[in-house]
Order: structure tokens, then C-alpha cells, then sequence
């Protein structure tokens, strides 16, 4: 009696470990899987600085500054491999927004679309690359401030991201004249 009763406490035992393996078995065979997991990964950072500034901003509001025709700004553009596994052939765009005159960039621009693209042959595992845009506010239409926005995207490896940076460009305003005071 005691015997089949102890076998009876030993099948139950087995079956309870295997149906916590067959219900959850990442976490009953963790310690296995775990170690040697591939994560491929990437991200993209995007920062603007004022050419005459040593400081650079995610995003600059119009309080701090607004840009006007002739100024002049750099897009810093951060690509690293966020993964534990080297990636490549990896597609950079950058969307250019009104009112900029490109002086110098890291690939090719196609006035078509209004973008520069680049590719990124090899990124190593922790690797990143950091390329520069910069460009020259041209004509704005408009005297009021307008909020710009600058945006990039990186893709490649079935993997993908984007980041923005904003900035305000203010026309320049024309005096106002009268007749006011004159006689």
C-alpha cells in the first residue's frame, strides 16, 4: 500500500513539473535559453546645434531662440547598434524641412524628395556612428514664427527607427511706416 501510494505521490510530482515545462517554458527552462538569446537593435538620436553655440538641443523652443534667414545650424545624427548582434547595410534618410539650404552632408541629396540618404556598410555590436548635416536658413515667407520640424529615420536588418528634432524660424519683419508726427 505504501508503495503504490508513494508511486501515485511520485507520478503526480512528475506531471506537475511537466505541465509547469509545457505551460511556461521559458521561465522552467530559463537558466538554458537565456544565455544565448540574440537581440538585434538599433536606435537613432537626432539633436540640433546653433552654429554659434557649443550646446546641442532635442528640440529648441522659440523662447530660447528662433532662427532667421542666414543663420546657419548642425543636425548631429546618432546611429548605434543597441543589439548583441553586428548589423549592416543600414539605410539613413534624412526628411529636410522648408527653408533650409544644405552647405555639407554625409550622403546624397535628392532634390526630388527633398532628402539626404546615406548607407551604413557594418555597425559592430555597441557600435555607434555619428554624422553631421549642416545647413543655412533661406527665405521664410512669413514674419511669424514656425515651428520646424527635422526628422530621420534608420532602417535596415528588418529593423527600424525614426527620431525629430524641432526648431522655430521667424521672417524678418519690415518697420512699419506712417505719416504720423511728419507735418
Amino acid at each position: 500500500m505504501k508503495q503504490k501510494y508513494f508511486n501515485l505521490k511520485l507520478i503526480s510530482v512528475l506531471a506537475g513539473f511537466l505541465a509547469f515545462g509545457l505551460i511556461m517554458p521559458k521561465l522552467a527552462l530559463g537558466q538554458y535559453y537565456s544565455q544565448g538569446e540574440t537581440k538585434r537593435s538599433l536606435s537613432i538620436d537626432k539633436k540640433i546645434r546653433p552654429i554659434n553655440s557649443n550646446k546641442s538641443f532635442d528640440n529648441i523652443d522659440k523662447d530660447e531662440k528662433s532662427f532667421v534667414e542666414g543663420d546657419s545650424l548642425d543636425f548631429s545624427i546618432l546611429v548605434e547598434n543597441t543589439g548583441n548582434q553586428e548589423l549592416s547595410n543600414l539605410k539613413v534618410n534624412d526628411y529636410l524641412p522648408a527653408y533650409q539650404n544644405i552647405i555639407f552632408n554625409p550622403g546624397n541629396y535628392d532634390k526630388d524628395n527633398v532628402n539626404i540618404n546615406w548607407v551604413i556598410d557594418r555597425l559592430g555590436v555597441g557600435e555607434s556612428k555619428v554624422f553631421t548635416i549642416r545647413t543655412k536658413i533661406g527665405s521664410i515667407i512669413t514674419a511669424y514664427s514656425q515651428m520646424i520640424t527635422n526628422k530621420v529615420c534608420v532602417n535596415g536588418d528588418n529593423l527600424s527607427d525614426c527620431d525629430s528634432a524641432s526648431f522655430f524660424v521667424t521672417g524678418k519683419s519690415v518697420p512699419s511706416t506712417g505719416s504720423g508726427g511728419i507735418l
